[in-house]
């Protein structure tokens, strides 16, 4: 039994990209609300719904462990499964609270949520849950759920006695992060992700963060959590935690998933310096910006065992980098390439399509440097606007219902690929197709640096790049076919 039940409600099975990907990461925020919470005295329990059958594995969950309070981790893509399971959690007799990057953008959207015509969000924590569950928690295990002593604590939102929603004032920043504990990872069972690593890719990886928040400006990108700040964690701090996790889980492989890596250059090496000194070297993967990487940058995270950077590329197009407020020119796209091969380490690029003012010309732009920066992998996403973020206030007057609902529609799972504002001539089908086509051009590519292939390989791939550059030729040609009559750019065209 458990005071607190934390839930991640992400089903693994039910998210077609994700299955197919099969990269699961427990999130780490659920973990360190754990720590915290159980550091303050509270008995703690995790529901992870990640290989989960379903809702009744979670309401199995509440009759094991009786809790008086479940709190759930929420971003916008599992947002709807996270009230369905809330909605279990207030009919079971809990109070329910709401975490996480989407309730702290929008805690209305949670709060006057119903099932069953009652609502089934309590409480609402918006920003780092770590500064504000310590205070929280011993009043709503009191049932404690609106009044002045919740009025009294920053960061909340909740319903008054006439229904109104209270939102309390911001809750600053955490300064000493190091005096966080680690994640709770003892309360995951972990089997069922390294079957899942090892069935698909032949390794198992973990994740981890190192520091907190991104000083850039990019117009898409939700920073509501942590903010525009930067705060590193104590590099001997990091190092011991890698030490930890490879002692303890002997992971084959982590992920740090700061915002970016190399923000402050001292901060790396001294990071380097510790984790050789404890023999803490995983091998990893890191995000950065094409415009931190420097040779001794890149030099001192081979040394501590990067294998592979994620680089936000975004687009070949100078013109759609500003409009994004992206703050990196195309030219550092091409030398963050070159850096990367000559110390060995793979590049993986993300790329955005259908930004507002990206045209024909701008895609080709970012086709031809697919082609000659050739990342060792890529992926591209059709520009979605979340909120809390510039992009949202841009395009927000045309996203389907946004007067009405004042929200985003719903992913139906989430990493789907589709427009969901008005983008004039263009739609997701549209788009889809210049994903293909973006594909198609970095795999000739490879093959004609030299890349080993069989002759009906490259047969293959030769003919799928002229279709689809005929395709989206066409389709950018004809603005009728490639809108395809929908209407707003969202509809489902395959």
């Amino acid at each position: 039994m458990a005071d607190i039940l934390l839930v991640n409600p992400l089903f693994l099975h039910e998210d077609p990209v994700e299955a197919k990907l099969m990269t699961p990461y427990f999130p780490l925020g659920i973990l360190y609300v754990a720590a915290v919470a159980r550091q303050a005295g509270f008995d703690v329990a995790i529901f992870d719904a990640m290989f989960a059958a379903g809702p009744d594995d979670f309401a199995a969950a509440l009759e094991r462990e009786r809790p008086r309070v479940v709190g759930f981790g929420v971003l916008a893509t599992v947002r709807r499964s996270a009230l369905q399971l809330a909605a279990l959690a207030r009919a079971y007799g809990a109070v329910v609270v709401m975490g996480g990057a989407d309730p702290t953008a929008r805690p209305d959207v949670y709060l006057r949520h119903q099932a069953d015509g009652a609502p089934v969000v309590d409480v609402v924590v918006m920003g780092e849950s770590e500064a504000i569950v310590a205070h929280l928690f011993p009043l709503l295990l009191a049932g404690v759920v609106r009044g002045p002593e919740l009025a009294a604590i920053p960061g909340v939102a909740y319903r008054d006695d006439d229904g109104e929603i209270v939102t309390t004032e911001h809750c600053a920043l955490i300064d000493a992060i190091d005096d966080l504990p680690f994640p709770a990872r003892d309360l995951v069972d972990w089997e069922p992700y390294r079957r899942a690593w090892r069935a698909k890719h032949g390794i198992f990886s973990l994740s981890l963060i190192a520091t907190r928040g991104c000083p850039f400006s990019c117009a898409w990108c939700q920073k509501i959590v942590f903010g525009r700040s930067f705060r590193p964690r104590d590099p001997e701090s990091v190092a011991e935690e890698m030490r930890e996790i490879k002692t303890r889980y002997r992971p084959d492989f982590i992920r740090i998933v700061d915002d970016a890596m190399g923000i402050q250059k001292a901060w790396v090496r001294q990071w380097r310096d510790a984790v050789l000194a404890r023999d803490a070297v995983i091998p990893f993967e890191c995000l950065s910006r094409v415009d931190l990487l420097d040779t001794d940058i890149v030099r001192w995270l081979k040394e501590a065992g990067c294998r592979r950077i994620a680089l936000g590329a975004e687009s070949g197009s100078q013109k759609v980098l500003d409009a994004m407020t992206k703050g990196s020119k195309v030219a550092q796209i091409y030398q963050a390439a070159e850096l990367c091969r000559a110390a060995g380490i793979e590049t993986y690029f993300y790329m955005m399509v259908g930004y507002p003012g990206e045209t024909w010309d701008d895609l080709k732009s970012s086709a031809r440097m697919l082609r000659e920066t050739r990342p060792d992998l890529f992926s591209t996403t059709i520009a979605y606007p979340l909120p809390g973020t510039a992009f949202y206030e841009q395009v927000k007057s045309q996203l389907p219902d946004v007067a009405e609902a004042g929200q985003v529609p719903d992913w139906d799972y989430t990493a789907e690929n589709k427009l969901l504002f008005g983008r004039g001539a263009y739609s997701t089908f549209f788009y889809r197709r210049v994903i293909r086509w973006f594909h198609h051009e970095w795999e000739d590519a490879w093959m004609r640096a030299g890349k080993p292939t069989t002759a009906a390989q490259r047969l293959k791939t030769t003919l799928a790049l002229w279709r689809d550059r005929f395709v989206v030729y066409t389709l950018a040609r004809l603005p009728g076919l490639g809108a395809r009559a929908t209407g707003f750019g969202g509809a489902r065209d395959e």
